[in-house]
């Protein structure tokens, strides 16, 4: 039992790092074809110019030195001059073996790093202001009220960290379709004083029509002929973007007692739209 434990355990660690092992293997598979390659072609050249001198010899018996001199000749003329066959020589196989543990232990630690990396971002993403904004009273009731007609949305920041430098612009229209194209006639009021946007402190704004509505307008309002859009336009600086400025845009058109989203003017980004 404990011999097939081990070797379950064996198995799976070879199967997690079979890559690496597999490309060591094959670099000593490379290193030993080329040694065994050299050397054949070593003996080849030896064997040659051993033949060579041998039939360039006088009849003179050669001097204990002088078979040292050859021997020495044979050796420097037969000594692999190939860059490869240096390089992948038998003494440099502990150098190159660590030099590709070398490169696996630099790719461990950039997967590492962008690992870490996306840990961070996810821990940035999940603190930063989060503008949201939805109906903050019955929109059928506050636009039915003859004596101020308006919709009041409400801003809420969902995110763990506050928006700084909190402005708004808002617009207003009744319009004969749900596109949001808005024209000049449109009622709109920019809200250019600075605050900060706290975490889940809903800030109620109200969007009146200020121009008055018809009572022809109104009827084909209630029939659903015609429709009140509405478009806010947040902008605000996020702590972890301290050079930019961020912006939520919401479009909406009033149904009973709801709001329906108008597509055009829906989507959060920065401000220059580079990101």
């Amino acid at each position: 039992m404990i011999f097939l434990r081990y070797s379950v355990g064996t198995m799976r660690w070879i199967k997690k790092r079979w890559q690496p092992i597999g490309i060591i293997f094959a670099i000593t598979l490379v290193i030993v074809w080329k040694e065994k390659q050299c050397q054949a072609q070593t003996y080849q050249c030896r064997a040659t110019y051993a033949t060579q001198l041998e039939s360039e010899r006088t009849a003179v018996p050669l001097t204990v030195y002088q078979q040292a001199s050859e021997e020495q000749a044979i050796a420097t003329a037969c000594e692999p001059n190939g860059y490869f066959c240096r390089l992948f020589g038998a003494a440099n196989l502990p150098t190159i073996l660590l030099f590709f543990i070398g490169i696996g232990g630099i790719w461990a630690a950039l997967r590492t790093l962008k690992a870490i990396e996306s840990q961070t971002y996810i821990l940035s993403e999940s603190q930063r202001p989060r503008i949201v904004a939805d109906a903050g009273d019955d929109p059928s009731k506050t636009f039915g009220d003859q004596e101020a007609r308006r919709v009041v949305l409400k801003v809420v920041n969902k995110g763990l960290m506050p928006a700084t430098e909190y402005t708004y612009e808002s617009w207003i229209e009744i319009l004969p379709d749900t596109s949001g194209d808005f024209t000049n006639a449109a009622d709109h009021f920019k809200f250019d004083v600075t605050s900060v946007l706290y975490p889940d402190s809903p800030h109620k704004i109200n969007i009146p029509l200020r121009s008055g509505v018809s009572e022809t307008d109104f009827n084909e309002v209630r029939k659903l002929h015609k429709y009140v859009c509405v478009r806010l336009y947040v902008q605000y600086k996020d702590p972890f973007v301290p050079k930019r400025r961020c912006y939520a845009n919401f479009g909406f058109y009033v149904l009973p007692g709801a709001l329906g989203f108008l597509g055009k003017h829906n989507g959060v980004g920065y401000e220059d739209k580079k990101a």
